[in-house]
C-alpha cells in the first residue's frame, strides 16, 4: 500500500510539468510516412502479466488502476477521441503507452561558473524528496529533481511507435493539490502536436 502512496504522489509531482512558471513545448518525434487518417481505434498497451510462481504465489501488480493511472488514462482518451479516434479494446488499431522518469540533478554554482549532473530511472515506483540548497566553501549546490512525461502511440499490426510525445521539466509541488487538472494539463500540452488527422470517423 505504502509503495502505491509514493507513486501517486511522485506522478502527481512529475503531471507538475504543465504548470511551470515558464511554459514548456513538448518534444515530437513521428513516423512522416504514416497517413494517421487510416486508424480509427485505439486501446491502452497492457504489460504482460505475470505467471505465478509454482506455489501459487501471486503476482505483485495489483488487480486495478491507481488513481492517477485512472486520471491518465481519462486524459489521454479524452485527447485522442478529439482527434477522431473509438476506444476499442477488442480490436484496437493504435496502443497508446505511457512511462515517467524522475531524475535527480545537482547543480554546483560558483561564480562564474556553474556545472551540472544526474541520475535517474524510468518507472512509477519511485523515491520522492525534495530539492535544498547546500552552501560551503563559496560554493551552491541545490538539488531537484526533474520529470518527464512519455506518451508512445504504437500501430498494433506493424508493432512499432508511430509518434511519441515527451514533456519535460523541474518538479512541481503545486499539482499535488489538484494532480487530476495537472495530468489533463500536462497530456493536452504533448497532444498539442499530434498530427491532425486528415478525416474524422463519422
Amino acid at each position: 500500500m505504502f509503495k502505491h502512496i509514493k507513486t501517486l504522489f511522485l506522478l502527481a509531482a512529475v503531471f507538475g510539468l504543465a504548470s511551470c512558471a515558464s511554459p514548456r513545448q513538448a518534444n515530437i518525434d513521428y513516423d512522416r510516412t504514416v497517413d494517421f487518417s487510416q486508424y480509427q481505434t485505439f486501446a491502452f498497451y497492457q504489460e504482460a502479466t505475470a505467471t505465478p510462481a509454482a506455489d501459487n504465489t501471486p503476482a505483485e501488480k495489483p488487480a486495478y488502476d491507481p488513481l492517477l493511472d485512472q486520471h491518465f488514462k481519462a486524459a489521454i482518451t479524452r485527447e485522442m477521441t478529439a482527434l477522431g479516434y473509438r476506444l476499442d479494446e477488442t480490436a484496437p488499431q493504435l496502443l497508446v503507452n505511457y512511462q515517467t522518469n524522475v531524475e535527480n540533478r545537482e547543480d554546483v554554482r560558483s561564480s562564474p561558473f556553474s556545472i551540472n549532473a544526474g541520475y535517474g530511472y524510468f518507472g512509477r515506483n519511485s523515491a520522492f524528496s525534495f530539492g535544498f540548497p547546500l552552501f560551503g566553501g563559496g560554493v551552491e549546490k541545490v538539488n531537484y529533481k526533474v520529470g518527464t512525461i512519455l506518451i508512445d502511440v504504437i500501430d498494433t499490426n506493424a508493432k512499432r511507435v508511430v509518434w511519441q510525445g515527451v514533456l519535460e521539466g523541474r518538479l512541481s509541488n503545486k499539482a499535488m493539490q489538484n494532480p487530476q487538472q495537472a495530468i489533463n494539463d500536462s497530456v493536452a500540452l504533448i497532444y498539442q502536436r499530434y498530427p491532425t488527422r486528415l478525416t474524422q470517423t463519422p
